[in-house]
């Protein structure tokens, strides 16, 4: 194992109980949008739909059934909460505490979203430990993650979108532990599709793996221009990769007769919604939203208090999370190349979606790759033969303030505004 590890998993304990009392102090509760959780409940049942749609729900309705459009890991962590909901004593319990109606599914599915998240602080830290980095780096970088991105507004509403995004970062962050540590081809692709039936545009930024890490799938060999490739690695990790390609499109067959993600085009192609998204579900048309929002969307000004207000539209990277600037002074190697690659492949795919994300706090897209932008940034700010400086933690400092008050504004306060 690495050295540095037990010190790692020391600090992670540390950042996993902050971030689950952080987390949990400033949720505003139980979502609406507990489809995840519903959808665990019916998978019990050995079923992939509900017999109706509740009409405040997004699902796709076909044949007389409604189906859960957004792919399945959330659903499948839940499960086995659910099920141990369902025992007797604890089952009458918590149906009477909810006002003998159901289970309390949607704040089971935020419970669940901000366990996970917190879990994701700590795993960040443990990937930074794996880093040629200080302790401090490694301790601020985790707590930017945690704290000074929107991944602690969207982790703390735990709602059926955002809630995808937590599980997704729980397969990048397992996969990058193994990508800086050991590199095993394996447990690789078993995290990328956690993350990838999370969302499913992981798919396309798989090739960051190999651009860092050549040693493991070839064999350089002095007398030949071109590598040989290590095949047995290259199977092993794109075994998993197809196997969830294969599932999901089993998935989809059972539901609606295709191997085709149906269920979105039901979604945007109802007559209601169609007028909306004149190019489809994917086109590069849609661009100039996508950019508008990650760049320029700014927050509301008003003269009232609290004077500043993150608009639920979208709002600007760079004014979220300041410290990402750093993120341009990692320094020039492999490493930091494979995590632009990512990115850019993420984006590649993103800006082609017909919707932006809203509602959300900032642009909650790019928490598909704020993993890897996280590894840049602290890489920007700090090594072990030059520790991080105090003009780095402001930086940070300055993210986790203005992520503060964006989720004690949004939150706290439930001052919700477009514009």
């Amino acid at each position: 194992m690495p050295r540095g590890d037990a010190i790692s998993r020391r600090d992670a304990w540390w950042l996993f109980f902050a971030a689950l009392l952080v987390y949990s102090l400033t949720s505003p509760g139980a979502t609406a949008y507990d489809q995840y959780a519903r959808f665990a409940q019916v998978m019990l049942h050995g079923q992939l739909s509900l017999p109706q749609r509740p009409p405040h729900l997004e699902m796709a309705e076909y044949e007389g059934r409604a189906y859960f459009t957004n792919p399945p890991t959330p659903a499948l962590f839940l499960a086995p909460v659910i099920a141990i909901a369902r025992i007797k004593p604890i089952y009458a319990w918590l149906v009477k505490w909810n006002g003998g109606w159901e289970l309390p599914l949607g704040l089971m599915q935020v419970a669940m979203s901000v366990v996970l998240g917190a879990v994701n602080v700590a795993l960040a830290r443990i990937a930074l430990g794996r880093l040629p980095l200080s302790r401090a780096g490694m301790n601020w970088g985790a707590a930017l993650f945690g704290f000074g991105t929107i991944a602690w507004y969207h982790t703390t509403v735990g709602s059926v979108w955002y809630v995808a995004h937590v599980t997704h970062a729980f397969g990048m962050w397992l996969c990058i532990i193994e990508w800086l540590g050991e590199a095993r081809p394996v447990r690789m692709g078993l995290a990328l599709a956690i993350a990838f039936w999370s969302r499913m545009e992981t798919i396309v930024a798989t090739p960051f793996v190999l651009i860092a890490r050549p040693d493991k799938w070839t064999h350089p060999r002095a007398d030949e221009i071109v590598p040989r490739l290590r095949w047995r690695w290259l199977f092993a990790f794109a075994a998993p990769l197809v196997g969830v390609l294969a599932l999901n499109s089993l998935y989809n067959f059972v539901r609606y007769g295709t191997i085709d993600n149906w269920g979105y085009k039901m979604l945007i192609e109802k007559p209601d919604v169609a007028p909306k998204y004149p190019y489809g579900l994917l086109d590069i048309r849609y661009w100039p939203g996508h950019v508008h929002v990650l760049f320029n969307a700014w927050p509301i000004f008003q003269k009232e208090f609290p004077w500043v207000l993150p608009s639920v539209g979208g709002g600007a990277i760079w004014w979220t999370t300041p410290a990402f600037l750093w993120a341009f002074r990692a320094p020039l190697d492999r490493l930091t190349a494979a995590c632009w690659v990512g990115i850019l492949l993420f984006m590649s795919l993103l800006i082609q979606h017909c919707g932006t994300g809203m509602t959300q706090l900032g642009y909650r897209f790019a928490l598909d790759f704020y993993p890897l932008l996280i590894l840049l940034t602290i890489r920007g700010m700090d090594s072990r033969e030059r520790p991080i400086r105090w003009w780095h933690v402001a930086f940070i400092l300055a993210s986790i303030v203005i992520n503060a008050w964006s989720v004690w504004v949004l939150n706290i306060l439930g001052i919700q505004k477009l514009w």
